[in-house]
C-alpha cells in the first residue's frame, strides 16, 4: 500500500507554518494600528484640554442627583389659574 509522497507532507507543513506565521504579523500589524490610533487619541485630547484651559471653558458639570420622588407632581390647572400667574382678568384691570 502505497503513502502520499514524502514531498507532499513537506509542503503540507511548510504551508501550516506559513498560516502560523501570516496569523502572527497580521496579529502584529493589528497591534501597531490600535497603538497609533489610541496615541492619536490621546495626543487630541491632550490638545483639546491645552485649547480649553488657554480659552477658559470650563468642563462640562453633570446634572445634580435629585430625587424626583420627593416632589410632587403640580395641577398645571391649578398653577395656571392661581392669582397673579400672569394671566390678565379683563374684569379686574379695565376701567370704563
Amino acid at each position: 500500500m502505497q503513502q502520499g509522497h514524502p514531498r507532499h507532507k513537506q509542503l503540507n507543513r511548510a504551508r501550516h507554518e506559513m498560516y502560523l506565521h501570516n496569523r502572527h504579523k497580521a496579529e502584529g500589524v493589528w497591534t501597531a494600528i490600535e497603538n497609533l490610533m489610541t496615541g492619536f487619541s490621546k495626543a487630541i485630547s491632550i490638545v483639546g484640554k491645552r485649547i480649553s484651559g488657554a480659552l477658559g471653558i470650563d468642563e462640562q458639570t453633570s446634572a445634580p442627583n435629585v430625587d424626583y420622588d420627593k416632589f410632587e407632581i403640580k395641577d398645571i390647572a391649578t398653577d395656571m389659574f392661581r392669582n397673579n400667574a400672569g394671566i390678565v382678568d379683563y374684569g379686574k384691570s379695565q376701567t370704563l
